[in-house]
């Protein structure tokens, strides 16, 4: 499966040689509530926003005769037949509309239902395909209602190249689903709504996943010096996944950060900000102007990310500290990945692109932010440690309250931003934890028990001091399979990995959970 396959390219007989948007712009009139870090201005427009865009269909059957048979059982003239067919359509149509579905609206836009007709030669004629040109760029899945015969709903998910849904395991859907899965094309068959709506989030998390453009400051380029492990084979992630990375040097961060500096505007905005999370932190150990220096950072990072059409970033801890900048500008990166992954943007410490992904998939599926960081075995059989001062506030879930967060300093001399979480203070401690293969072509995943946590409270702990204590019955075997795939790991609040599996195997990539 790559970016073309699942959203742009198409067959010519529906929609010619046709190309997706990286972003799908909001529906402003309609679109969630901002927080008070992000602009509606962006222009990379923030994976929250991106819906899938259901197309309904229902095919059916006007005969040119009027007969009785095998698959007639009752004569009906030409002009009834045509009037039952659509009178079922629109109260089908008009179902659907009225909500029928109950399908999640943050995760879908349901497209204007369209009916396709065919006589008893079954064939679907180009002025019946012709209905499905002018959304057929914007569409990226069909759901539909095959009456009538088979053959249709088959016809359009292979002429389009677009996965069809077919709700209920009933003897045509299954049928439907058969033949198109054994010719190559998507075709899923969820027992009810409750299922079609779990699908439905998966395709999202999928479309998120394959639009991911990512923003990577650096000189060096990869391996990271650091976090050597990491994807690297850029050309095979765009080629496969869709998935872009875009480096710039850090000549470019410097002059976006300088001049942001330099601007009254841009210092006034840094200081709101800088104040809000100040005021809402339960206490915060960090001088003032410290906190305002990173939300300036915060503000180059989002300005980059635009200018680039970027979705997601990454710097190298190791590298970008050897610039001198983080120096000359008194901030580290760790506050920006914070706020970053807090609105739904996937973000990775030290260029580790095996990370961010793993990043990107579970706050997908959890519709929550994330914590990530080192993983190292603890003494406790089966437990171990992730230890990075980027947790996320959020971790509950976007729209729902913080979680308590304190502000702290990464240097001895008292700067570098860094919000601190006690994960143990939290009614949920089932986690998911999860890694991206360095090929990018198999995905690690763990449910596990939180059992411990580490760095709330203390002021004068240095460097990175976010840890959560991790427990699982395979925590051993969890933390050996890291030697084929990796160091850092991602990981959320709740059990995501019957979700993280079904995911995987819709991006063609191999999933191993242990649990």
């Amino acid at each position: 499966m790559n970016r073309r396959g699942f959203l742009g390219g198409v067959g010519a007989t529906i929609a010619g040689a046709l190309s997706a948007s990286n972003f799908i712009l909001p529906n402003k009139t309609n679109a969630r509530t901002y927080t008070l870090y992000e602009s509606l201005e962006d222009g990379a427009i923030s994976p929250r926003d991106v819906k899938i865009n259901l197309k309904p269909v229902m095919t059916n059957i006007v005969h040119t005769g009027t007969w009785e048979g095998p698959c007639r059982w009752r004569r009906m003239s030409i002009n009834e037949e045509k009037a039952r067919v659509e009178e079922g359509f629109i109260r089908w149509s008009n179902g659907i509309k009225g909500g029928k579905l109950n399908l999640v609206e943050e995760n879908v836009k349901i497209l204007e239902p369209v009916l396709i007709k065919f006589s008893e030669d079954f064939i679907l004629r180009q002025e019946e395909i012709n209905k499905l040109i002018p959304d057929s760029q914007e569409t990226d899945v069909y759901f539909i209602n095959p009456s009538g015969a088979s053959f249709a709903a088959f016809e359009i998910g292979k002429q389009s190249n677009r996965p069809i849904i077919l709700v209920g395991l009933n003897c045509r859907n299954v049928d439907i689903a058969a033949y198109s899965r054994s010719n190559g094309c998507e075709a899923y068959t969820p027992r009810n709504n409750n299922e079609m709506n779990k699908l439905i989030s998966l395709l999202h998390a999928r479309k998120v996943f394959t639009q991911t453009n990512i923003l990577f400051p650096t000189n060096r380029g990869f391996p990271a010096a650091a976090s050597v492990c990491g994807v690297t084979d850029l050309q095979d992630l765009d080629e496969r996944l869709g998935i872009v990375v875009k480096k710039i040097p850090y000549k470019e961060l410097d002059e976006e950060m300088d001049n942001m500096m330099k601007s009254k505007l841009e210092r006034k905005k840094a200081e709101q900000f800088a104040d809000e999370l100040i005021k809402n932190a339960k206490n915060s150990f960090i001088n003032r102007k410290y906190v305002v220096r990173s939300f300036e950072f915060y503000q180059t990072v989002k300005n980059l990310m635009n200018r680039h059409g970027c979705n997601a970033f990454t710097i190298e801890c190791f590298e970008f500290c050897s610039s001198r900048l983080p120096e000359k500008w008194t901030i580290t990166p760790c506050l920006i990945h914070t706020l970053l992954r807090d609105l739904g943007y996937a973000a990775s410490c030290e260029a580790d692109l095996g990370a961010l992904l793993a990043v990107r998939l579970l706050m997908s599926v959890s519709k929550k932010s994330s914590h990530m960081g080192n993983a190292d075995p603890r003494k406790a059989e089966n437990t171990f440690q992730i230890n990075h001062s980027v947790p996320g506030i959020k971790m509950n879930g976007y729209d729902k309250p913080d979680l308590p967060y304190q502000l702290g300093y990464f240097v001895e001399s008292g700067w570098g931003t860094k919000a601190v979480v006690n994960f143990m203070d939290n009614n949920e401690k089932i986690v998911t934890v999860a890694r991206v293969h360095p090929s990018a072509k198999k995905i690690l995943v763990l449910k596990g028990e939180l059992v411990g946590a580490m760095g709330w409270g203390d002021k004068n702990t240095l460097g990175c001091s976010v840890a959560a204590v991790i427990k699982s019955s395979n925590g051993e075997k969890f933390i050996e399979r890291r030697s084929d795939y990796g160091n850092h790991l991602p990981w959320v609040y709740g059990d995501y990995s019957e979700e993280m599996k079904n995911l995987g195997e819709m991006l063609n990539m191999e999933v191993e959970v242990i649990d």
